[in-house]
């Protein structure tokens, strides 16, 4: 409230000087009256006027809280309503605050206003009025798309958070199912699993925390994954990775995970069709490939996968991955997404 009122002040001492100074320089120029007495009450009056009118307005743009964005028209029929009565009692106010300066005394003439004289003050008035719900009217605008903007990234900060809890009990999920197989199978093998599985578990505890991760790291993390991978198929899964990154290159967390996992998922895999899964970068895109040799029975599917990543670049950024099938491979082409540096 009190840095509302210094503000006003601010603007009533800048309107009152600025009224005054106009007013003096139109009655010098253009008018001709003599520099004497009378033109001195004139410019002061003049200038009284003025900031009483900014100062008027003012509270009004501040006080009526019908949003101009919302409802402009009922905005404009309650300003434009109030903006006369408080022109014709501005008049009056600075006619008492004049005849108190000048004379000692309240006016002698009744307290009314001619209608030429209120007329030149609503042409004031419908000036300032301008300039002064105007400018409400952009600030409101600018509070409005502020709260909006704010609205939204709070929506898809918590839509983000939603897509990267859905990888973590999916993909311990899975990898318990995988160790299950082999405890009978080897003992020695199983123990290996479990310490590339804690190494991967890791990273997808720390990984759910950021939005994007650095390339190099999510490299070392599908490394580990196929590692897991290639315990359980063995030679039936062929990998080949080719990926040089540089030190600001981030992509969504578990990405290369995921399409990993999507192929290994919805493809058969034999001694008889190794399934092959190729991982490259070409200009700034990852490209992630296999074998396109689908299971003839539908995989149940909770959700995730290339929906999940598909998703995650959207809310981070306008570029989208490219699905497609290439002969006999599935592709997806992964943008590279680039370290935001502040």
């Amino acid at each position: 409230m009190r840095e509302t009122l210094k503000a006003h002040a601010s603007l009533a001492a800048k309107a009152f000087l600025g009224g005054a100074l106009a007013f003096f320089i139109i009655d010098i120029t253009l008018l001709g009256y003599p520099f004497n007495e009378y033109l001195f009450w004139h410019v002061m009056h003049s200038g009284l006027l003025t900031a009483l009118l900014f100062i008027g307005n003012g509270v009004l743009a501040d006080s009526v809280k019908i949003s101009w964005v919302e409802y402009p028209l009922r905005r404009f029929v309650v300003s434009a309503v109030l903006t006369v009565v408080i022109t014709y009692l501005i008049g009056m106010l600075a006619d008492i605050i004049m005849a108190l300066l000048r004379y000692g005394r309240l006016p002698k003439e009744p307290l009314v206003i001619s209608n030429e004289y209120f007329m030149s003050l609503l042409v004031v008035t419908l000036i300032i009025s301008l300039f002064m719900h105007g400018r409400q009217f952009l600030m409101n605008y600018r509070q409005s798309i502020v709260a909006q903007e704010e609205l939204k990234r709070t929506q898809l900060a918590s839509r983000y958070e939603s897509l990267q809890n859905q990888v973590n009990p999916h993909f311990l999920f899975n990898s318990l199912n995988v160790l299950s197989n082999l405890v009978y199978k080897d003992v020695d093998l199983s123990a290996k699993f479990i310490e590339q599985l804690a190494l991967v578990y890791r990273y997808v505890l720390e990984a759910q925390n950021h939005e994007v991760v650095d390339l190099n790291k999510e490299r070392e993390m599908l490394d580990a994954y196929l590692f897991l991978l290639q315990i359980r198929f063995g030679d039936q899964l062929e990998v080949e990775i080719d990926l040089p990154s540089a030190s600001d290159e981030v992509i969504p967390p578990l990405t290369l995970q995921l399409l990993a996992e999507n192929a290994v998922k919805h493809n058969v895999i034999s001694k008889k069709n190794p399934l092959q899964l190729k991982v490259t970068k070409e200009d700034q895109e990852i490209v992630v490939r296999n074998t396109l040799q689908l299971k003839q029975q539908k995989q149940e599917s909770l959700g995730i996968g290339l929906d999940n990543v598909r998703e995650r670049y959207l809310l981070l950024s306008d570029k989208t991955i490219q699905i497609s099938d290439v002969g006999e491979w599935f592709e997806v082409r992964l943008p590279i997404l680039q370290m935001q540096t502040s």
